[in-house]
């Protein structure tokens, strides 16, 4: 029997199908650690360059350990030449159940590839991840997406929209209760688009029939484009009002620029963001807005940076994730000119700040406040909690899969530290 260690680099889906192969090559193989082990899958990300020139470094690293390598993941067909390069044997995202056969080939110094596009139920697979640290369980629920960003090659792995149905997607959830899970975080390109591929938006049905579920439990919903939101939204802002529900929101709205919105095909404008914001703040005082931004995109001019900026300054996001635009090839806008990374990075620059500030004034609201908190994972010598806003809260002590009354004594622009209290 050989031995394999497995790389995960990239998003909650990522990590979601990591958990699957785990399981699928488990059957075959015994999991080692990189040294031990005779091949390593490096189930990839490819959305930016950044990401891949990491995997080929870690690639590279690999190969001088004399280490059979198999790609899995979005980067075999994102970048296939390169993954061509340094990998001995390849699957896409929905090629995991073909894994035992290619990684024979491997093991028989064959190189061997399966990448062709099929429908794979990972729910009714039961793709859940949860590991021995933490209390939380990953839950795909559909795979592929309906928009056309321009910036996008996952589009070119993860392809179309399939749901997964929702009996399955349910009877994930209650065995990942039943093994100890307290976090349900559901995931997938596109939360808003669960179902459409079959004539339907099915997302707020679905997230009522979890609220049914027994046990006592959260739900963190992921991220939705705002351009299939605004159809759904007070729908969605009623499920949030119930208790299984963090009062949380992934949002991403890219640019702040009508023009540069348009340019990206996002197919929302930035009153649409400014009008869902309002609704959430308005149901939720302290709920948590986590949001997404691309600067540098091709064409954007000093004006549209200005624009994004007012609007972060408007929308006050509690979460910000910063991307300086990366070109890949085979996205709708690789033929457009790039900008010189110094202005990219200036521009993140400036965003990070105008961030950091809005952030440490979020975070101070909390100060010497009492919330109840779930313990949820376990880091090094300290413990993350989250209250019901979804906020990050860093104790000294406490059990993971426990529920606990603490007092905030510090806080940070991403992060609060609390004190339990005595119940």
């Amino acid at each position: 029997m050989a031995k394999f260690c497995l790389v995960t680099f990239g998003c909650k889906l990522n990590q979601a199908d990591s958990a699957l192969i785990r399981r699928v090559v488990a059957k075959f193989h015994k999991e080692a650690s990189e040294k031990e082990a005779d091949f390593v899958i490096l189930n990839t990300c490819g959305v930016v360059e950044k990401t891949e020139l990491k995997i080929i470094k870690k690639a590279k690293e690999l190969k001088r350990k004399r280490k059979k390598i198999v790609l899995a993941g979005c980067l075999p067909l994102i970048s296939p030449e390169v993954a061509k390069n340094i990998a001995d044997g390849m699957v896409g995202p929905t090629n995991i159940l073909d894994l035992p056969k290619v990684i024979k080939g491997v093991l028989r110094g064959k190189k061997t590839i399966s990448l062709k596009t099929r429908f794979l139920d990972k729910a009714r697979l039961g793709c859940v991840a949860l590991n021995k640290e933490s209390c939380v369980a990953i839950i795909p629920i559909s795979e592929g997406c309906l928009s056309s960003c321009a910036y996008c090659v996952t589009r070119l792995a993860r392809k179309k929209l399939r749901s997964f149905k929702k009996e399955a997607i349910l009877e994930n959830i209650k065995s990942a209760i039943s093994m100890g899970a307290k976090e349900i975080q559901l995931t997938s390109q596109d939360l808003a688009i669960y179902g459409l591929d079959k004539g339907k938006m099915e997302l707020g049905d679905l997230l009522k029939e979890i609220a049914k579920i027994q046990g006592s439990f959260k739900v963190r919903l992921g991220m939705m484009n705002p351009q299939y939101a605004k159809r759904i939204f007070n729908q969605i802002l009623k499920i949030l009002k119930d208790d299984k529900f963090y009062k949380f929101l992934h949002l991403p709205f890219q640019s702040g620029s009508n023009n540069i919105l348009k340019a990206m095909g996002r197919g929302y404008k930035r009153e649409d963001i400014l009008r869902l914001v309002k609704g959430f703040r308005r149901n939720f005082k302290r709920g948590l807005l986590a949001t997404d931004v691309i600067v540098g995109f091709p064409g954007e001019s000093e004006r549209d940076f200005k624009e994004t900026l007012s609007l972060v300054k408007k929308i006050k996001p509690d979460i910000l994730h910063i991307f300086k635009f990366s070109k890949r090839k085979g996205s709708l806008c690789d033929h457009l000119k790039d900008f010189p990374d110094r202005i990219k990075k200036e521009r993140s620059k400036i965003l990070t700040r105008v961030w950091k500030e809005i952030a440490k004034e979020q975070s101070r609201k909390y100060l010497g406040k009492t919330l109840k908190v779930l313990i949820v994972e376990k880091r090094g010598n300290s413990f993350l909690a989250r209250p019901d806003s979804y906020k990050a809260v860093i104790l000294k002590e406490g059990k993971v899969g426990e529920w606990q009354r603490v007092k905030i004594i510090k806080t940070k622009p991403n992060y609060l530290v609390g004190k339990a209290l005595k119940n």
